[in-house]
Formats: structure tokens, sequence, C-alpha cells
């Protein structure tokens, strides 16, 4: 099946990028895999199965964008790590007409703005994965169930997509070695 073989492309991808890793990374990458397990099983799996998208994908996407926190926002290119929604809301108010991501899936202003939708409704979780893995399908439709609408989740110019498919890919192939 379409997402038995995006699994298998996938970790073979993953498997030749991943020859070297630090002690640092796997550990966070496996503390938040085994915390998004138990605590955002349930904000994950409605959206993915709604919308076709395999959990693993959003997942590894939601590690590289915003490594696990929910409060994370980037604004023009410099990352916040917020430890509260307030604190994030309010690096959102401070961006004023700058383009910035928010969340968990770091979806970006130009989504909100084009749909209506109000910081404080896209940050929170539920809201935010919803929204992310509804822009990831949208990609999926529109490339395919392939590397390149991965990488188009992140950005439309080929030379990104591919540098952002690889990073997806190496959290994607952490998952999988924790199971």
């Amino acid at each position: 099946d379409v997402v038995g073989r995006l699994h298998e492309e996938l970790f073979q991808a993953c498997e030749a990028a991943m020859m070297r890793r630090s002690f640092l990374l796997s550990a966070a990458v496996l503390l938040f895999l085994t915390f998004s397990e138990t605590a955002l099983a349930d904000v994950f799996d409605g959206p993915c199965r709604k919308y076709g998208v395999p959990k693993t994908l959003a997942l590894a996407i939601a590690m590289q964008e915003s490594g696990g926190n929910p409060w994370a926002v980037n604004v023009a290119g410099k990352s916040y790590q917020p430890a509260s929604k307030a604190d994030a809301l309010s690096i959102v108010r401070r961006a004023q007409e700058k383009s910035y991501d928010i969340g968990l899936m770091q979806v970006n202003s130009q989504w909100l703005r084009r749909f209506h939708i109000s910081p404080e409704t896209a940050i929170e979780p539920r809201n935010n994965v919803l929204l992310g893995v509804w822009i990831l399908a949208s990609s999926i439709r529109e490339h395919g169930m392939n590397w390149k609408a991965v990488g188009a989740y992140h950005s439309p110019t080929p030379a990104r997509q591919q540098q952002y498919a690889r990073l997806v890919a190496r959290h994607l192939k952490k998952f999988y070695r924790t199971k």
C-alpha cells in the first residue's frame, strides 16, 4: 500500500543519511517520541487518520519543526523555544507583520492570514496539528507520497525542500529505531 511504500522508502533513505549521530540528539529524539506516543498520540491520531497522512511522518515533521515544543515560534528565521503559551503569543505579537511559524507543526503565518485564524487558535496543539497535517496532506495530493511532498511542507524552493526532507528522514529513522 502507499503508506507502507512511503515508510519503506523513508526508512531506506534514512539508512544512508544517518551514518553519524550524537548521543544528546538521540536522547532528545527518544524522549520526544516517547512523550509523543503517550501524551501527544491522540493529538496526531485524528488528523492523520482524517487526511490519510502517516502518523510517524507527521511526528517526524513536528520534531524537525518544533522539537516537540507546542509553544515554539520562529520569527523571520529566528527560533524561540518559550516555556509557555503566553510567552509564545507575546513573541508573535511583537513580530507584527513579519513572517512567523507557530506551534508543534510550525504553521506559517501566511496560512493563518489566508484562513483568518488567530495565533491564539493556531497555537493550541490540537488545532496546530490539524492545520499542519492538512497542509502536509495538501502537499502529498499535489506532489504524491514522496520526499518532494515532505520538502514542500517546508519550502517552495527545490534545494530547501531536499535539505528539509533529509532532516525529516533523520527523525523518521530515529523513530523506527526506538520501536
